[in-house]
C-alpha cells in the first residue's frame, strides 16, 4: 500500500504544471514619431514589463512637438507629447528571438508654452485618454541583454481642445488636431 500511494503522489506531482517563470524587462528606448506627413519628430522613454508568455508592460515617451518662432519670430512655441501607456504584451519566445504583439490604454499628454512680447509667456498643458498598438521584436544574444525592435500605433480617444488646457488668456474651447501617429523605436533590453 506505501508503494501505491507513494506512487499516486508522484503521479499527481508529475500532472501538475510548473508555474511559468516570470521576468522583468527594461527597456530605455529611442527613435521618430510620425505626427504628420512629412513630420518627423524625436522620442524618447523608458518602458518595463513583467511577466511571461503574457504580461503587463508600463511605458513613458516623450517627444518635442513643435519649438520654432513664429510671426516673423516674435513669437516663441515650444510643445511636448507625453505618452503613459499600460499594455498586455503577448510575446513568443524562439530561442534568442522574442517575437511580440501589445495593445493597451493610457493618457495621451501635451504641454507648452508660447511666448509672445505683448502676452508674455503663456502655458498650456492638457490630457486625453488614449490607446496604443503594435509590435516588435527582441533579439537575446545574452540572457539578460537584447536589442529590441518596435513599431506602435498611437490615437487619442476624444477630441483634445483648448477647453481641455489651462485658461489660454481667456480664450477657451479652441480645437487642437486630435493625436493619430506611428512611433518606431529601437532600444537596449535587460532582463532581470
Amino acid at each position: 500500500m506505501r508503494r501505491v500511494l507513494t506512487f499516486a503522489v508522484c503521479g499527481l506531482v508529475a500532472l501538475v504544471p510548473r508555474a511559468a517563470t516570470a521576468e522583468v524587462l527594461l527597456t530605455p528606448f529611442a527613435g521618430v514619431s510620425f505626427l504628420s506627413e512629412g513630420d518627423e519628430k524625436f522620442v524618447y522613454g523608458v518602458s518595463l514589463a513583467f511577466g511571461g508568455l503574457i504580461g503587463v508592460e508600463a511605458e513613458i515617451a516623450r517627444t518635442n512637438v513643435a519649438d520654432q518662432e513664429l510671426l516673423g519670430s516674435t513669437v516663441n512655441l515650444e510643445t511636448k507629447l507625453t505618452t503613459g501607456m499600460v499594455n498586455l504584451l503577448v510575446k513568443v519566445p524562439l530561442g534568442p528571438v522574442h517575437p511580440y504583439v501589445t495593445g493597451g490604454l493610457g493618457v495621451i499628454r501635451v504641454a507648452g508654452e508660447v511666448a509672445a512680447p505683448v502676452l508674455g509667456a503663456l502655458e498650456l498643458s492638457g490630457g486625453e485618454f488614449g490607446m496604443n498598438f503594435g509590435g516588435g521584436v527582441i533579439l537575446f544574444p545574452s540572457h539578460t541583454f537584447g536589442i529590441r525592435g518596435d513599431v506602435r500605433y498611437f490615437r487619442t480617444l476624444g477630441d483634445l481642445t483648448l477647453g481641455d488646457l489651462t485658461d489660454f488668456g481667456g480664450l477657451d474651447d479652441l480645437p487642437i488636431p486630435e493625436f493619430d501617429f506611428w512611433r518606431v523605436t529601437g532600444g537596449v533590453t535587460l532582463r532581470f
